[in-house]
């Protein structure tokens, strides 16, 4: 921008080839690395079934991944190798919440809605639970021990045995 505030052809040609370099990507970082790290500091890398607003979640030695449309994955944390990858959990729907994990357990919460309660581990995700909560969940879920609290657009819920 030139300063006064509006943007021209110029600023926008800027911003198009700023963004055309951008890659959306997940990576795993060694520790121990000062300053710019370069490509040598990168553990692994993955391109695929990466969410559009979710962030990942670390648990029990995997990265566990949902993005639109009910897709998950899941990356060995160290190795990055996929244990599966951008599989269907027949939970259709836009993602913002992250998932969060408690007790054994992996949730994924849609904006539309609806909670699925994955087994953590395995080589295929296996559904435990689903529930519709018939209104707006945008939020990320908060463990607080193993019991998940959620909160939809007009209430606040708390789960645990």
């Amino acid at each position: 921008m030139q300063g006064d505030g509006k943007i021209v052809a110029e600023d926008l040609e800027t911003m198009k080839a700023g963004m055309a370099k951008g890659e959306n990507v997940l990576l795993a970082v060694k520790p121990g690395g000062k300053g710019e790290l370069s490509t040598n500091h990168v553990a692994w890398k993955q391109t695929r079934g990466l969410p559009y607003v979710p962030s990942p979640l670390h648990y029990r030695g995997r990265v566990y991944l949902v993005k639109d449309g009910g897709i998950v994955s899941s990356f060995d944390a160290k190795t990055g190798q996929p244990h599966y990858q951008q599989e269907r959990i027949d939970a259709l729907g836009n993602y913002y919440a992250s998932p969060i994990a408690a007790d054994g357990r992996i949730y994924v919460a849609s904006l539309n809605g609806k909670v699925t309660v994955l087994a953590a581990g395995g080589e295929q995700p296996k559904v435990l639970h689903r529930a519709d909560f018939g209104e707006r969940i945008s939020a990320t879920p908060a463990p607080v021990g193993n019991a998940p609290y959620l909160r939809t657009a007009s209430a606040l819920y708390a789960f645990g045995k």
